[in-house]
């Protein structure tokens, strides 16, 4: 039996403990009221009541021990919804998009940057991809990028292309990493996008200012030199020769002074646009100081020759156009340019020595009475002045005894006369015959072609009426310049002199090259149609030199093909040679058109021709061209 104890604080159990009025209280509830007699603790008096106590003492406690918790849950909730707050706040003051996005791409989260894009609420931008919230063909890359990360698990950083929904495009900077759960997947991807496009601006601007010009936004001299650095690497390792043109304007000065900087500004914005549109595409055009502007061409030719003769064509074709009147404010201002030129070769030089070369042909240039075209090597510059000579004297040529017309006729396989090709000849005063391959050719590069054209049309036109009146009714053949046929009134000017001379149109040739047909296919039909109208035969001159197809020969309106003179050097005992003459004429058979082999020489070849079906042949096994006089005095050529 347990004794009772009438003083807790001298229970045994409590020995030893602090006896706290707490303590107390709490023993007290797990120290039932034991009587230590017979008596049981169902028959104490107070032992319901303690009972009782005793339970609502229990209930208290864990009541306390229950708002104590609910209320450190509350605390420690409100802690995590104030730092999920200050998080979202700090994430929106980012000045960047930041999102996570599920293995379907689909947005998990998006910082207020993404939603401002999107212009939507992030209750709102959260389950959708980019696709399904715009329809822009830039999504396609952010799109690829996105999966690298979600597949492969990359981790990426770069520029993005991203429209808003107004359709401005920005760039942005992306980063994007790959976020991975337990098992070692990739669940989804991080990403932090950066708008850097006014960074890029800036950059660009930059940039812009250190290598552009301002006023003609053509290259400045830095960016000249770099260019022209690179240019001369490359050609130290054999790609080739280029040339460097100086242009300094001759009057520019004159102007700005009297008629202002604004007209000035104006006409130096012209010139840079003519430069530019004049010059070939792999080029440079740079302004390197107030009225000197220096064109780079970086690859010319093979060799020195080729890259001098392009340089001077150019050249002189540079100088041509600066001649043309600029128009500002119905003011006509005349702004003309001496050129210095240079070439650009593997002999070790700098860039500074080549540029300076070049701007010592420009001086040479003034010096020389402005307005021309000045090399720095002495040989280009005699060629160059030679050409000039050459180019003068021949524009004064046109339409005196100098230039003149001679026949060579054409004959079929029994050695009957059946036409004529007029060729022109030049007989210089002082230098005597020049050959036409180089006055053609010059004639060609500046222009005076077109004088020429006229010229040989009408004199063509004057020999058809001076060869039927002599009982010589022979269609006569000309060659057409490529330069010729591109005028727009091509077409008008034939048939005035063909009015004015009332020539036969229906025995005139007009021979052309397959280069002047595939330049512009739709356009020489046009044209080839009108003029075959009025009775005007066509032929393909110097026949597989140059793209040969049968689909385009047949939708041209030919009649003639001529087979190329290099095609019958060692014919017939050349069985390459042999058989590309064989091919032409069974072309020329399945095309229904007649073939003329001009530079026949030896009998072989002819008897080779006419074994195979050619229908007219040319040359000095028949006959040599001959002045149309000396033609008309004979009886048969």
């Amino acid at each position: 039996m347990i004794p009772i104890v009438h003083d807790q604080r001298a229970s045994p159990v409590n020995r030893g403990r602090p006896c706290g009025l707490i303590t107390v209280a709490l023993t007290a509830l797990y120290t039932p009221p034991v009587l230590a007699s017979s008596h049981s603790i169902a028959d104490h008096p107070g032992a319901r009541w303690w009972l009782v106590c005793s339970l609502a003492a229990l209930l208290a406690i864990a009541l306390a021990a229950a708002i104590r918790l609910k209320i450190k849950v509350a605390r420690q909730t409100r802690h995590l919804v104030a730092s999920e707050a200050r998080l979202n706040t700090i994430l929106d003051s980012v000045d960047a998009a930041i999102y996570i996005k599920d293995r379907q791409l689909k947005y998990q989260y998006g910082n207020r940057k993404v939603c401002d894009l999107y212009r939507l609420d992030p209750p709102d931008l959260i389950g959708h991809t980019d696709d399904d919230l715009h329809d822009t063909p830039q999504l396609a890359t952010i799109r690829r990028n996105d999966l690298r990360v979600i597949n492969q698990g990359e981790r990426i950083a770069t520029e993005e292309q991203f429209p808003d929904m107004d359709g401005k495009i920005s760039t942005y900077f992306s980063i994007k990493i790959p976020l991975w759960d337990a098992q070692g997947r990739v669940e989804a991807l991080c990403g932090i996008s950066t708008n850097v496009t006014q960074h890029k601006e800036t950059q660009e601007a930059a940039h812009r200012l250190a290598h552009f010009d301002p006023l003609t936004g053509m290259p400045n001299r830095r960016q000249l030199l770099e260019r022209t650095e690179q240019a001369m690497q490359l050609i130290q390792n054999g790609s080739g020769v280029g040339a460097l043109l100086f242009i300094d304007l001759d009057n520019f000065k004159r102007v700005n002074d009297a008629r202002g900087h604004i007209i000035g500004d104006t006409l130096l914005q012209v010139v840079s646009n003519r430069l530019k549109d004049l010059s070939p595409e792999e080029s440079m055009v740079a302004r390197i100081g107030g009225d000197e502007f220096v064109v780079l061409l970086p690859h010319l030719g093979r060799n020195t020759d080729c890259a001098a003769r392009e340089a001077i064509q150019l050249a002189e074709h540079l100088r041509g156009a600066l001649e043309q009147p600029v128009i500002i404010n119905d003011q006509s201002f005349a702004c003309r340019g001496s050129i210095g030129a240079t070439l650009l070769r593997p002999d070790g030089k700098t860039t500074e020595d080549v540029l300076r070369e070049a701007n010592t042909a420009m001086h040479r240039s003034k010096g020389a009475g402005r307005n021309r075209v000045a090399f720095f090597e002495t040989a280009m510059q005699t060629e160059l002045e030679e050409r000039l000579a050459l180019e003068h004297d021949l524009a004064h040529a046109i339409g005196t005894e100098q230039l003149d017309m001679h026949l060579q006729p054409q004959y079929d396989a029994s050695g009957s006369v059946v036409g004529a090709e007029l060729l022109i000849r030049w007989n210089h005063p002082e230098r005597g015959a020049i050959s036409p391959a180089r006055f053609i050719a010059l004639a060609e590069e500046t222009g005076i072609i077109l004088r020429i054209g006229d010229w040989t049309l009408q004199r063509a036109c004057q020999a058809l009426q001076e060869l039927q009146a002599h009982g010589h009714p022979y269609p006569i053949s000309i060659n057409v310049s490529p330069r010729q046929f591109r005028q727009s009134d091509f077409v008008s000017r034939v048939r005035e002199i063909l009015l004015e001379t009332q020539a036969p149109a229906d025995r005139l040739t007009f021979e052309v090259t397959e280069g002047i047909l595939i330049e512009d296919i739709q356009g020489a039909i046009d044209k080839m149609s009108q003029l075959t109208a009025l009775g005007i035969r066509f032929s393909i001159d110097d026949f597989g030199t140059g793209y040969s197809n049968l689909t385009y020969l047949k939708r041209f309106p030919l009649h003639e093909l001529k087979i190329d003179k290099s095609f019958l050097q060692d014919t017939p005992a050349d069985p390459d040679n042999r058989a590309i003459v064989k091919l032409i004429l069974a072309m020329a058979r399945q095309l229904n058109l007649k073939v003329v082999a001009e530079g026949v020489e030896t009998q072989d070849q002819a008897d080779f021709l006419i074994a195979h079906g050619c229908d007219s042949l040319q040359g000095y096994l028949y006959a040599r061209p001959m002045p149309i006089s000396q033609w008309l005095q004979s009886p048969s050529p």
